[in-house]
């Protein structure tokens, strides 16, 4: 049974040529008769229909495939000219046949008329390569598509698998070391430790989330890192939603985060601090991250462009490619990242 796809791509194809055979025939039955008509529209067709899709069905996708397009134009002059000499013998067979003529004048007329067939062939086999090239065109377009979306998903897929598993491991080998010291304190991590795996095993596959939900992976993130690193760290974190329902692609804003707690200073002489600002406002996110500087780590706005800054923007250009502003900013003691992103409504 014939597919529906198959059907429609030769849909096309079969109106021109029932079209094409009845204009034909009607031009030359009052000449020739209905029945000789006909069989002469009938002969012209079969073997029109035959070379034509001999050249669209077989040369021609082989040739756009090798890309040996002189091969094809080569092998449609040929079939081009075979048909206009099948039609030129035609017209001479049924029009001319019952005339007396010399050998010459028939040679002569032989080859008029082949040279008259010549436009009529040339006509047929290049609509119907013309149709078939078109179809071929779109087939190779939505292979391309398809293989850049394959492309897109597996660096969207990278991205995601380079979140930093250290801070992971730091947060589990502190709840281990809650164990053996406060229960009620371990329990609690695990609990928040819990929630982020879940949301990074299955929510982060979906194409979008609620932004309430990252917020909510990022807010447990920093819980745990907060209880894990005591007193030596303070963090001053803002959020302020005003328009609910935003959705946003999941994972996008952790790379700050780990970020900030990658840099920040950790030192009992030092300073150490992380501010956490996010602001929402008509679809518009202001996500800003601060944090103190280790003295031994002055140049890191280099290393970080070189790696971070390359991983977040990527990400950012493959999802919100013209919605979004990021820069970052060191001085001799802070460190400061800003992303801007135009979100979309669900």
């Amino acid at each position: 049974m014939l597919s529906t796809k198959y059907l429609y791509r030769h849909l096309f194809l079969l109106i021109f040529w029932a079209a094409l055979w009845f204009v034909v025939w009607i031009q030359i039955k009052q000449d020739l008769g209905t029945s000789v008509a006909l069989l002469y529209t009938s002969s012209v067709m079969v073997v029109a229909i035959a070379i034509a899709k001999i050249l669209s069905d077989s040369v021609l996708p082989k040739a756009l495939k090798t890309k040996q397009m002189k091969s094809f134009i080569l092998q449609a002059i040929c079939f081009t000219l075979l048909l206009a000499l099948w039609m030129g013998t035609l017209d001479f067979f049924f029009i001319y046949s019952d005339q007396y003529l010399s050998t010459k004048e028939k040679t002569t007329l032989l080859l008029v008329q082949f040279y008259k067939a010549i436009i009529s062939s040339l006509l047929m086999n290049g609509t119907a390569c013309g149709i078939r090239f078109y179809q071929e065109h779109a087939d190779i377009q939505q292979e391309h598509n398809l293989l850049q979306q394959l492309v897109l998903e597996n660096q969207i897929k990278s991205l995601r698998d380079q979140i930093n598993p250290h801070l992971m491991f730091n947060a589990l080998n502190h709840i281990q070391k809650l164990m053996k010291k406060n229960i009620k304190q371990a329990e609690y991590l695990l609990l928040k430790f819990s929630d982020m795996l879940r949301y990074q095993l299955y929510e982060s596959n979906l194409s979008d989330v609620l932004l309430s939900r990252e917020l909510q992976y990022l807010e447990d993130f920093i819980t745990i890192e907060k209880i894990r690193c005591g007193d030596w760290l303070t963090i001053h974190s803002h959020c302020r939603i005003s328009t609910s329902g935003l959705r946003i692609v999941p994972l996008i804003l952790i790379p700050f985060v780990e970020n900030a707690f990658k840099h920040v200073a950790l030192h009992p002489d030092q300073l150490s601090e992380i501010t956490v600002d996010c602001q929402e406002e008509k679809g518009r996110l202001r996500f800003t991250l601060r944090n103190s500087l280790q003295e031994t780590s002055v140049g890191t706005t280099e290393k970080y462009t070189q790696a971070a800054f390359e991983q977040i923007t990527k990400g950012l250009d493959l999802h919100y490619a013209n919605k979004y502003i990021f820069t970052v900013e060191q001085t001799a003691h802070c460190f400061t990242q800003f992303v801007q992103i135009d979100l979309f409504q669900p």
